[in-house]
């Protein structure tokens, strides 16, 4: 898959045929938003505290790249001493979302920044 052309990876992985669709209007995520989360080690310290274990967290520069399952094993772990336990989808991930710095994310997590940049292209020409 190129960067600039998400639909070859539509059409290889899942038989999309998506010619014509403005390639703006194609947009890949993360296969989790714990990625998104994992992305910003310095938000996740601030939120869990004391007991975090942020040398847990993947190193890798582009975490879309990483599995799933070692996103959320790590996640765990680097949680699992804190106050608050174990990363919990339900109970923490709302709270993380609004904590995480987009500008880290969009550093570690490239089809992100794409979908920021598209959002940010249709917002400046809107009337």
């Amino acid at each position: 898959m190129t960067e600039a052309d998400p639909r070859i990876h539509l059409r290889n992985q899942d038989r999309w045929d998506l010619t014509g669709v403005p390639l703006e209007a194609i947009q890949l995520m993360a296969q989790i938003m714990e990625t998104w989360i994992v992305a910003d080690p310095k938000a996740l310290a601030r939120y869990y505290g004391q007991g975090f274990a942020e040398a847990k967290l993947p190193k890798r520069a582009n975490l879309e790249e990483e599995p799933k399952n070692r996103i959320l094993n790590a996640l765990r772990e680097a949680t699992k001493r804190t106050q608050k336990r174990d990363y919990h989808k339900t109970k923490h991930a709302g709270t993380l979302l609004g904590q995480i710095d987009p500008e880290r994310v969009q550093a570690r997590c490239r089809h992100c920044k794409r979908l920021f940049d598209a959002l940010e292209r249709i917002v400046a020409a809107a009337p």
